[in-house]
């Protein structure tokens, strides 16, 4: 029982953590569309995994749309994805701003 509840604790203290992002918004003036930002960022840091093979599935517009909020806790307010990523912090923040306007 001591080494399960040691076990525990182990995964709990390697998951993901906090980018320090902790809300997103869309600005007025945001240029941010799938064309000019999300099909090549998704491109670069997901379809590796989420191309349809595995759930969700971002390989479309639609697919990123209906995964927003998924999106936004794994990937912008936490580290969680991509795995073994170096996505910069100003990454998830373009990320998080093109979410949060919708991800047109």
């Amino acid at each position: 029982m001591r080494n399960l509840v040691l076990a525990c604790l182990f995964v709990a203290g390697c998951g993901p953590s906090s980018t320090g992002i902790d809300t997103v918004s869309c600005p007025t003036d945001s240029t941010l569309t799938y064309a000019n930002f999300g099909a090549a960022f998704m491109e670069a840091n997901c379809l590796s995994c989420h191309d349809g093979n595995e759930r969700p599935s971002l390989a479309t517009q639609s697919g990123v749309q209906a995964n927003m909020g998924h999106i936004l806790d794994e990937a912008v307010y936490t580290d969680s994805m991509p795995e073994d990523s170096d996505m910069t912090i100003a990454e998830r923040e373009m990320l998080g701003e093109w979410i949060a306007c919708g991800a047109p």
